[in-house]
């Protein structure tokens, strides 16, 4: 992948780009990130900015974003959100147009990973998000290989009818925006989110007519380890956001929760997975359950 990344880049001008990174005790994640961050190659990175929620050791990860240049500001744990802390970073502190997304937690898999990302971003195509992958062989490596396939595409408005609610499909873990298109949307409509703020604004602008693309080109590592409780809390939450949101009623899910639990559990079968055959029903009844009872919540 390096050779074609090479290849491509003859005759490219370097890009300019912002970085939006929210941390959360992120004491064990800032010094690999950012050593990782300065490697990358063929972008001029330019506003680094990482919103800090206060908890943990904060000054020890201030001073080190400090000291590598970079900028951030702090919010209380009750004002974090995912929408509006993003909103606030895109809005005041980023001034390029190409303003790329990233969780504390996602390991950039090589140098180009930001260059090969902002690359598919133009005035038309004004969101894109990377491909993530789970080295580690529990579900989540299969959900991923599910989500995030081998092959790059590019959804637009006419695309919604026949994906329906797939159409929608994005991730700000490792994205990247279109700043002057997200400022001429009004971004999230400075609605409160903590969940699917991607998916949301995903809709919104190719309803606006514009084009999202998945670049699986650029790939990074990114996992959790959750517990059963935690799954389902998670899908709870994923499931009062549904709720909340209505507008995604009108689209089918094309039975996509059984689609990928059929694709995991043939998956590990065929890898004699034992582990992960082990958690497979519980892991998938915690996710299930999870998002019903949440859209159910009064």
């Amino acid at each position: 992948m390096i050779e074609s990344i090479l290849s491509k880049m003859k005759g490219i001008k370097v890009m300019k780009v912002d970085i939006v990174c929210p941390l959360y005790l992120a004491e064990d994640y800032i010094e690999g990130f950012l050593e990782r961050l300065q490697r990358q190659k063929n972008v001029e990175i330019d506003n680094v900015i990482f919103p800090i929620t206060e908890e943990g050791s904060v000054a020890e990860v201030a001073n080190k974003i400090s000291k590598a240049g970079y900028r951030y500001f702090l919010l209380s744990k009750d004002a974090f959100s995912h929408s509006l802390t993003r909103e606030k970073a895109i809005f005041e502190y980023c001034e390029n147009d190409i303003v790329i997304m990233m969780s504390q937690d996602v390991i950039l898999l090589d140098d180009y990973c930001l260059f090969e990302l902002a690359s598919h971003v133009t005035s038309e195509v004004v969101y894109a998000y990377g491909r993530q992958i789970c080295s580690k062989k529990t579900i989540e490596h299969y959900t991923r290989l599910k989500n995030y396939s081998e092959a790059s595409s590019v959804v637009t408005k006419a695309d919604i009818e026949r994906l329906q609610i797939k159409a929608f499909g994005s991730s700000d873990a490792f994205a990247a925006y279109y700043r002057p298109a997200f400022l001429r949307l009004n971004s999230y409509d400075n609605i409160h989110m903590m969940f699917n703020e991607d998916m949301y604004y995903a809709k919104k602008i190719l309803e606006a007519g514009y084009k999202k693309a998945y670049v699986a080109t650029a790939v990074v590592e990114h996992s959790h380890k959750l517990t059963l409780n935690q799954l389902y809390k998670r899908y709870y939450a994923t499931g009062e956001w549904f709720k909340e949101h209505r507008e995604f009623d009108n689209y089918k899910t094309t039975d996509t929760g059984l689609q990928l639990a059929i694709f995991v559990f043939k998956a590990a079968i065929k890898d004699f997975n034992v582990p992960v055959l082990i958690r497979f029903v519980p892991d998938m009844l915690s996710r299930y359950l999870g998002m019903r009872n949440g859209k159910m919540h009064n």
